[in-house]
């Protein structure tokens, strides 16, 4: 997914990756929104209705979009989604134009020339330029304002079985979802199952909100990052990488369908760590927990450092027991009786 732009809005290019993936298991489309669905039906030897079941992982990334094309070849851009401005100083670009990619850097005023009062604050967005080398009448004719702008970072692999990169928030949780339709592969349930790689979620869980409107499901988990221990965070601030997915608990949380993942990480040998939400999550779960009548709704997060940054890190380990926990809970709910086993 690196290597595809996919900000808000752009999320297509991934559709001929997905559906080559998902294709192999599940039947896949995209709906009028841009969302990306595999659907894998329910198979009840009694011919009896299992639960509809919606899985949700987004699958666009934060990026920028051109505003204009200023003197000497900068080019002057505003945010797509929530990018934090302290760390984009410095960093490499491409200008996805209207016939080929332009290749530029977000500039930094040198040190030596800012004043103390300078150096103690983060520039402000307005104030950045991209600098691609282009005089303005070359730029001009590549680029145009509402062109979007991707970081140019892959993914790349670090010891002990790490991932870092852009936009693994939430590649991870996509990823997560093939990971789960693998492990179901050979086996038949009775939850007809709806996986959803859901658009524009970073700016405002656009994509969840008309899935489930379309979808109606009976139940809903959400699968996203959350944040990892790293410098700076205390103990009580984040969960650990390598030990296993998060589940949360609070208010945009069905409790006893959190009991029932815990119930099934435990059964199934899958470790899991415990995330506490006293708040709407701002997760896709937030907008399927509120959809229509209201539906039951669970959220399983992967552990991630330095979210929304071009150095985004998680362990290979807590995306494959997220996955596996998905396919160990759709084969839970066997003979399920209805909603009344949720209360």
């Amino acid at each position: 997914m690196s290597k595809v732009p996919h900000v808000p809005g752009y999320e297509g290019a991934l559709y001929g990756l997905f559906e080559e993936a998902f294709s192999k298991y599940a039947n896949v489309s995209a709906d009028k929104f841009g969302n990306f669905i595999a659907h894998k039906p329910g198979c009840n030897k009694d011919n009896k209705n299992g639960p509809k079941l919606m899985v949700a992982a987004h699958m666009d990334e934060i990026g920028m979009m051109v505003t204009a094309v200023c003197d000497r070849g900068f080019v002057k851009f505003t945010r797509m989604g929530g990018i934090d401005q302290r760390n984009m100083l410095a960093q490499e670009v491409i200008i996805h134009g209207r016939e080929r990619k332009v290749f530029g850097v977000i500039g930094i005023k040198p040190p030596h020339l800012t004043s103390p009062e300078e150096r103690k604050k983060a520039v402000d967005m307005h104030d950045m330029s991209i600098d691609t080398g282009y005089s303005k009448e070359a730029l001009e004719n590549l680029v145009r304002p509402g062109d979007i702008i991707t970081f140019k970072q892959d993914i790349v692999e670090l010891q002990n079985g790490r991932l870092a990169g852009r936009a693994l928030d939430d590649a991870a949780g996509v990823a997560a979802m093939l990971v789960a339709l693998k492990n179901l592969e050979h086996f038949n349930h009775d939850a007809d199952l709806y996986f959803v790689a859901t658009a524009q979620e970073e700016v405002g869980l656009r994509g969840a909100e008309t899935a489930t409107y379309t979808i109606k499901p009976d139940i809903g988990l959400a699968v996203d990052v959350t944040f990892a221990k790293a410098n700076g965070l205390g103990d009580h601030e984040a969960g650990e990488l390598g030990k296993g997915p998060s589940l949360a608990v609070g208010v945009n949380i069905n409790r006893k369908l959190f009991e029932n993942l815990k119930k099934t990480a435990t059964k199934n040998g899958t470790k899991y760590q415990v995330e506490v939400d006293p708040y709407p999550t701002g997760t896709d779960g937030n907008a399927m927990q509120i959809a229509e009548g209201g539906v039951i709704t669970g959220l399983v997060s992967i552990p991630l450092k330095y979210m929304h940054s071009t150095v985004e890190t998680v362990a290979i380990s807590d995306i494959e027991g997220c996955g596996k926990l998905l396919a160990d809970y759709v084969m839970s709910l066997q003979g399920w009786e209805g909603e009344e086993c949720f209360y």
